[in-house]
């Protein structure tokens, strides 16, 4: 092994401990020198060679930085824990995340995705496992308002320099985490005050309750009720699991409807528009996520939503900057409502 060799050999276990700890920069070319007793000409045929596997950047003036890329190819890795791949948003979402990771031609990473299923045991079992072998980042959707039993075990990934981000909000235990969120809150209260705006005063709403999301958008809700000084109470809404009467019932009452998801709104709309209950005109029915759910009925739902691909954008940016080293800030992304 050359001389050369052997520095870039040690500079770059150098680098793995350095993305541990959190810090991007590289000593100076002079104190590269001093350090590993060679010259300046053997120091700058190393940093090349760095920087031809992208493990670093340069700038006039500013020296050495880390692009955040491990020296070991193994670890270059983004896992994506979502409840269920399969689900009828999430392909093309896995697959734009993907595009615009591959994109970033200065990180160039892979990406495994992994089921959760809305399960603790199963994402601790995951989680464990890829503590053995670290990636470079894990996004990890949120499923539930408890707190996260697996909490440690994120911790623990992220000391050995694993970024965690979450996706659709945080845990209450681990609010330190940066979260890529959507603005359900806002989007709900908005689209109530504009159906009152053009008319409606009994508006109801059908949502599920056991996730951060739709938490969010019944708050909205209820909120922009109480707000424009109408009824909030519990006769104006559901959560999932009341009895099909009850939803039958809040539906023949209300001028407009509001779903928390296309998911959810596909097979009430179909039962009760062949129910002859719903008709074209006669109720505004509206829902969330944009998805191909609301245009299969014969009776189209307007959904609103964030298109895939700025979704997939902004999610892929948010983990590309926080390998980077940059600040580990939550970003919300507004609905597109109206």
């Amino acid at each position: 092994m050359t001389k050369a060799e052997n520095i870039t050999q040690k500079i770059k276990a150098e680098i793995s401990e350095l993305l541990v700890s959190g810090n991007m920069s590289l000593p100076t070319e002079k104190e590269l020198c001093t350090k590993y007793s060679c010259s300046r000409q053997t120091i700058r045929k190393v940093m090349a060679e760095l920087k031809e596997e992208k493990l670093i950047t340069s700038r006039q003036g500013s020296g050495y930085r880390l692009t955040g890329l491990n020296p070991n190819p193994r670890r270059n890795q983004i896992c994506l824990l979502l409840t269920r791949p399969d689900d009828y948003i999430y392909p093309t979402l896995i697959y734009d995340i993907e595009r615009n990771l591959s994109s970033a031609a200065d990180i160039p990473v892979s990406v495994s995705v992994f089921e959760t299923r809305a399960d603790f045991y199963k994402e601790s079992v995951i989680l464990k496992d890829l503590l053995k072998k670290p990636p470079l980042a894990i996004l990890s959707e949120c499923f539930s308002l408890m707190a996260n039993p697996n909490s440690g075990l994120y911790k623990m990934l992220e000391e050995k320099g694993c970024a965690v981000i979450f996706l659709y909000g945080t845990y209450r235990n681990m609010e330190i985490f940066p979260s890529v969120t959507e603005g359900t809150y806002d989007a709900a209260y908005s689209l109530v005050s504009h159906l009152h705006s053009t008319g409606s005063v009994k508006i109801s709403g059908i949502f599920r309750n056991g996730n951060p999301q739709e938490s969010s958008m019944l708050y909205g809700f209820i909120s922009a009720l109480r707000d424009l000084g109408l009824p909030f109470d519990k006769s104006r809404y559901i959560i999932e699991g009341e009895p099909h009467s009850d939803i039958v019932k809040l539906c023949e009452s209300g001028d407009a409807l509001i779903f928390g998801s296309d998911e959810y709104a596909y097979p009430y709309v179909k039962q009760l528009r062949n129910m002859n209950l719903i008709n074209n005109g006669d109720k505004k029915i509206y829902s969330f996520d944009n998805s191909y759910l609301s245009q299969v009925n014969s009776f189209r739902i307007k959904s609103f939503g964030h298109p895939r691909s700025p979704l997939a954008s902004a999610i892929a940016e948010k983990i590309v900057s926080i390998i980077k080293g940059q600040p580990k800030i939550s970003i919300v992304l507004p609905y597109q409502l109206f």
